[in-house]
Order: C-alpha cells, then structure tokens, then sequence
C-alpha cells in the first residue's frame, strides 16, 4: 500500500456521483490534500467510483464542471485509488472506463488498507 503510516491520508468516499455538489467537494478535499503533500489514498465506497467515469459530463445533472480533475491527482502527489469489486467489474461489464487505476478490493481488504493511514477522511 503505497500511503501507508507517515503523511498517508484515507479518502473515504461514498458522495453518489452527479447527484449533488457533494461528489464535487470530494475531488476539492483530494486536491487540497494533495496540495498539502499527503500521500492519499483513496477509497470509493459502492456507486461513487462512477465519479471516475470517463464519459459522463456533470453539466448534465446540472453540476460544474471539473470531475476529470481526478485524473489530475497523480501528477500532484502520490494517490493510490481503490473502489469495490463489485463496482469495479460493474464498469467493465457494462463498458464504463474510468479515468484512472482502480484497484478491485473486497470490503474487508479496504477496511484493513485505510486503517493503516495516519489519517483518515470520511466523505
């Protein structure tokens, strides 16, 4: 796990994507911690990693623009992103790309990965 202990901090995330501007202050936590020099990890929690969605455009839910800034974070700080198997095999199955590396994890093996950041954010 690359943010394990030292400045790690655990983005919990579970904001349901393009259906308030929650999913939008997600990505602004990311990107100011990430600004700040923590390594993150992140982790989404059931339907959010559609946040990640490539082909999705949230003027269509009537939200700003800027949910591709995620694929911004890796330039920015070092990010480690995890999101359910399910959810992860959901997106193959069903052709949704995402718009950077997310590791399949069963539930259990997230709960043990973000316990062993220094910090951790529930979004």
């Amino acid at each position: 796990m690359a943010g394990a202990g030292g400045n790690s901090l655990a983005l919990i995330i579970s904001s349901q994507p393009y259906s308030n501007r929650s999913a939008r202050s997600d990505m602004d936590v990311a990107l100011a911690a990430a600004a700040l020099d923590f390594r993150l990890e992140v982790f989404f929690l059931g339907s959010a990693v559609l946040q990640l969605a490539k082909e999705k455009e949230p003027q269509d839910a009537l939200l700003p623009p800027g949910y591709r800034a995620w694929a911004s974070l890796p330039e920015l700080a070092e990010i480690h992103v995890c999101a359910e198997k399910f959810w992860i095999d959901y997106c193959d199955h069903n052709g949704i790309v995402l718009l950077m590396p997310v590791e399949a994890l069963s539930e259990s093996q997230m709960r043990r990965a973000w316990r062993q950041c220094r910090h951790a954010w529930v979004l």
